[in-house]
């Protein structure tokens, strides 16, 4: 795993140039996901015995991963998000795929393949209908469709006609869509492509269909999840750190006390962060090691934690890099102005309000056992 993550870091650092000059609707950073496929990072999410690397899928892989994605998060969010929604595909393939779709799914993305996943709805809904030799029609229309026009094998989920939501692999390649890009106009991560797309009488076969109905939403896996887009927010904040240091230094403005004083405490707001990566990693090993419904509830409430502690952190730094840098640095072509973009936009996920709630509810009736001395039982154990 080590050579994945000094890649991932590679790639990142690698990335902030191209990051610039794809800030647009209209672009995508193609040199930057040729760098990912060529250091075998769209294949590491599967399984070893379909040719990957295991990276995400057992216990002891989740610190790389996470590590993973903050190193390309740190040099591009609009990338770091392509390849977090490619690993969630590849995730899900391998929780409920059988042998044979997973070994189809595996070639694809063997052969280059970038799979994504696309779940938001947009007014009209997505359906699935049976037709002849068990195959199916996908109509309607997703938003927020991440990718468009790069990827090529979506997981997308749409309602049969019982209600039940499934989930289906689109060969985008073999369907005609509809892609609006004038449905994507963002503050931030406008490179990104999320657009909004329909399907009209897309033809889906059944060894397209990946598990059950309402699979999708099963957890801890769902909700789980945030651990990884949240890795992707703690790079850019790591990030901004750095960029800021650098702007004070190259204008010799370091011995003045109050940029000490901010640099100090953005030091210590992405050093908290990484300590969340680390110990959330450490609960995602414990959970596949022990898969039981109190240990999936309490990695969900973990992970909840993670995702709204790191969410405060990355608006703290970003509010101190500013005050850092002054109306200057907001200019071109420093990069702040755009990470802080990016990263304001991505970390509007949903329903924030309702996972902290969560917590709250938890905490309310349970203990959570997250104490130092547990994480550092844990990881002396292993």
């Amino acid at each position: 795993m080590a050579e994945l993550v000094i890649s991932a870091q590679i790639i990142g650092e690698n990335s902030l140039s191209e990051a610039a000059e794809t800030d647009s609707i209209d672009s995508f950073p193609k040199k930057t996901l040729a760098k990912l496929k060529s250091a075998d990072l769209l294949t590491a999410s599967i399984a070893k015995k379909y040719g990957g690397r295991n990276l995400g899928l057992s216990s002891g892989t989740n610190l790389a991963l996470l590590t993973i994605l903050k190193n390309i998060g740190r040099g591009n969010l609009v990338m770091g998000r392509v390849l977090e929604g490619h690993i969630n595909a590849q995730i899900l393939i391998h929780q409920f795929g059988n042998q044979k779709q997973k070994k189809l799914f595996a070639e694809d993305a063997f052969d280059g393949r970038l799979f994504g996943v696309w779940n938001t709805q947009a007014e009209s809904g997505t359906i699935l209908s049976k037709i002849e030799n068990g195959k199916y029609l996908l109509n309607g229309t997703k938003t927020f469709a991440t990718g468009t026009d790069f990827v090529t094998r979506p997981i997308v989920t749409a309602a049969k006609k019982n209600g039940d939501w499934q989930m289906c692999v689109v060969p985008l390649d073999e369907v005609m869509v509809k892609a609006d890009s004038s449905w994507w106009n963002p503050m931030g991560m406008k490179a990104s492509r999320s657009f909004k797309i329909t399907f009209a009488k897309a033809e889906i076969p059944k060894i397209n269909l990946l598990g059950s109905a309402g699979e999708y939403y099963k957890q801890p896996g769902f909700s789980g999840g945030a651990v990884r887009f949240a890795a992707i927010h703690l790079g850019a904040a790591e990030q901004l750190l750095d960029e800021t240091k650098k702007y004070l230094t190259d204008l010799n403005r370091t011995q003045d006390p109050f940029q000490k004083m901010r640099l100090g405490q953005m030091a210590i707001a992405v050093e908290s962060g990484n300590q969340w990566l680390n110990a959330a990693a450490v609960r995602m090993d414990r959970y596949m090691e022990q898969p039981t419904i109190n240990e999936g509830e309490s990695f969900v409430i973990y992970a909840n934690m993670m995702r709204t502690a790191i969410e405060q952190i990355c608006i703290d730094v970003m509010n101190l890099c500013q005050k850092c840098i002054g109306a200057r640095g907001l200019n071109k072509p420093y990069h702040f102005e755009r990470i802080i973009r990016d990263l304001s936009t991505y970390l509007r996920q949903p329903a924030p309000d309702a996972v902290l709630t969560d917590v709250g509810g938890y905490v309310l009736n349970n203990d959570l056992d997250i104490s130092a001395s547990e994480i550092w039982n844990l990881n002396f154990k292993k």
